[in-house]
């Protein structure tokens, strides 16, 4: 059977984000990236106080029928979003579902394209890797490593003395938008945080928004408040993407009848 290939952006407002920066937040090996994109959103209160705006979606038919809920508020669970003051380009792509392998290169080049589009200068992709050490002792801070797609990257990670990935296999989004950032000669920047087991991601989480800081100054997003809100914060992305992940795998067997989760 021929694969289909139609998965889309959809633009839902015109914006300048030239020189701008987008954040990648699309889960895959645990939910880190999306806890790091509901911290950005979230870090200003209640939907009506966010900093940003909902700019764009993705959609395709291989993509579950599903609808994302937040605060009464139905979302797509492929969105972009983008800062409401137009001095700050940043742009953010957040989703629950998990990666479809065999529609993950789709859309990662589609993504790509659309930020070279609208003129974005560099892509940081937030990825989560799983620690050899599964028991590593709390008191332990969690590991980081950034991989960048040209020297300019490079360098601006050892200026932030954020350890290099030397070796090692990094695969989904992430991988894809590396390899098209290589191939373009174009900027992009991967994030890998610790995921280790019985260690709350929201933690690994605050690392990365640390070091998003740094290279980001204008996203400024305090440590404090997403820390004395961990656990509510942690405990909404783990819910939100084991509803989309449960609901992804009903659509896969054919027959069985639909259900929400709530």
């Amino acid at each position: 059977m021929q694969a289909i290939h139609d998965f889309e952006i959809r633009d839902i407002a015109d914006i300048d984000l030239a020189g701008g920066t987008l954040i990648e937040c699309f889960p895959s090996t645990s939910s880190l990236a999306l806890i790091v994109a509901n911290i950005i959103l979230e870090a200003g209160g209640r939907p009506e106080h966010w900093n940003y705006d909902q700019v764009a979606v993705g959609d395709s038919s291989q993509l579950p029928s599903v609808c994302m809920v937040y605060f009464n508020r139905p979302k797509f669970p492929i969105r972009i979003y983008a800062n409401k003051n137009e001095d700050i380009k940043i742009a953010l792509l957040a989703s629950e579902i998990p990666q479809y392998a065999p529609i993950t290169r789709e859309i990662g080049r589609k993504i790509f394209n659309w930020a070279k589009e609208k003129g974005i200068s560099r892509i940081l992709s937030i990825e989560g890797f799983v620690s050899e050490q599964a028991h590593s002792p709390q008191q332990l801070p969690v590991k980081l490593f950034g991989v960048g797609t040209t020297d300019s990257c490079r360098a601006i990670l050892d200026s932030k003395q954020i350890p290099p990935l030397n070796h090692g296999v990094i695969k989904g989004l992430s991988a894809v938008l590396l390899n098209e950032g290589w191939f373009n000669k174009s900027e992009v920047i991967v994030l890998l945080g610790e995921v280790r087991q019985h260690y709350p991601e929201i933690r690994t989480a605050a690392r990365i928004i640390e070091v998003l800081n740094q290279l980001v100054p204008s996203l400024n997003i305090g440590i404090e408040p997403i820390l004395a809100q961990a656990e509510k914060i942690e405990q909404l992305a783990l819910s939100m993407r084991g509803q989309a992940s449960a609901a992804v795998d009903d659509e896969k067997q054919i027959g069985k009848p639909d259900k929400t989760y709530i």
